[in-house]
């Protein structure tokens, strides 16, 4: 005779009569922390495919593009990056920072050339190329001499490729050579002074646009100096345009040329500042290598002249305004 068999399977329970269990031992799972993360989104960093400094930067860039890039794609990030490489100050992030803004700074560059009379938002193109201006200072001042020597041929060559990447024209040879060698003249200024135990800031874009670069100061008499860093032709430059606007005479363009200095008033009202413009002549202070002064002694010597002469005692010193 064939067994029967029950048409339903049951779950084999065992009996747990004889086990005593105490809830309250227990703590109970906390379901509020499962959404903590999604308030509180964790700061993931990138991971690059490649060990080159340089090719890490850039393909981070890069990644940030949409699949097919316009040319604002980057425009979105650029303050959010800035403010990563101000509270991290880690030479990638700067460099990140930095070839972020090359588009939106190539366009500004463009503009002004095209239109160097005056042209519809000058005031805020102006402010993105000092900011582009300030972001490369800002990272040349953490790398290492090594970097410091590879870093003009290779962030050009990354920037010439985020550019096409986005369809943005790109730099031309001589603009990127004018901004590496004015920058390469403020930079070398600004170590010169902290290696010869003055104090030194690099300025904000509100001076920046006032002509001020850095203002340098002397620890103990706390005197300073507003400093507007020029290569020989761009102070020829603004010496002939100050006697032009009659804010110079003959005289003190002779003069200037001789001292390799003038002193110019800038700005209106209470932002009215004397500015040392401040010609960097290699016959003068020297040849620069890996953006600094090979022998600073000379443009120490300078920097003690004009804090005497000229130096100023109104107490604004890193707060200008």
């Amino acid at each position: 005779m064939t067994p029967r068999f029950s048409r339903h399977w049951y779950r084999f329970r065992p009996h747990l009569r004889h086990r005593h269990h105490h809830y309250g031992e227990y703590k109970r799972r906390d379901s509020a922390q499962d959404t903590v993360h999604l308030r509180i989104p964790k700061q993931v960093n990138f991971v690059c495919n490649s060990t080159d400094f340089f090719d890490c930067a850039e393909e981070e860039v890069a990644s940030r593009l949409q699949r097919r890039p316009e040319l604002h794609d980057l425009d979105r990030d650029i303050d959010r990056l800035k403010k990563r490489f101000e509270r991290t100050k880690q030479p990638h992030d700067g460099l990140v920072a930095l070839l972020s803004q090359v588009p939106r700074a190539v366009l500004a560059q463009l503009q002004m050339d095209q239109f160097p009379h005056g042209y519809r938002n000058k005031r805020e193109r102006l402010y993105e190329l000092i900011d582009f201006n300030d972001t490369m200072v800002n990272t040349i001042l953490v790398l290492t001499d090594t970097l410091r020597d590879q870093f003009s041929a290779r962030t050009k060559q990354a920037a010439d490729r985020i550019c096409k990447r986005v369809g943005a024209p790109c730099f031309t040879n001589e603009q990127w050579t004018a901004i590496i060698r004015g920058l390469t003249r403020e930079v070398a200024v600004y170590q010169a002074a902290v290696d010869n135990g003055f104090s030194a800031w690099m300025t904000d874009r509100s001076q920046d646009a006032l002509g001020i670069d850095m203002q340098v100061q002397d620890p103990e008499t706390k005197r300073y100096l507003n400093i507007d860093v020029k290569t020989p032709s761009s102070f020829r430059h603004r010496m002939e345009q100050l006697v032009h606007e009659g804010r110079l005479t003959e005289r003190q363009l002779l003069e200037g040329d001789r001292q390799n200095y003038i002193v110019e008033l800038n700005g209106h009202g209470t932002q009215r500042v004397a500015i040392v413009v401040l010609c960097i002549l290699p016959d003068k202070f020297g040849e620069l290598a890996e953006w600094r002064f090979i022998d600073s002694t000379k443009m120490r010597d300078m920097l003690v002249h004009l804090l005497r002469e000229h130096g100023l005692t109104d107490n604004r010193y890193g707060r200008m305004f």
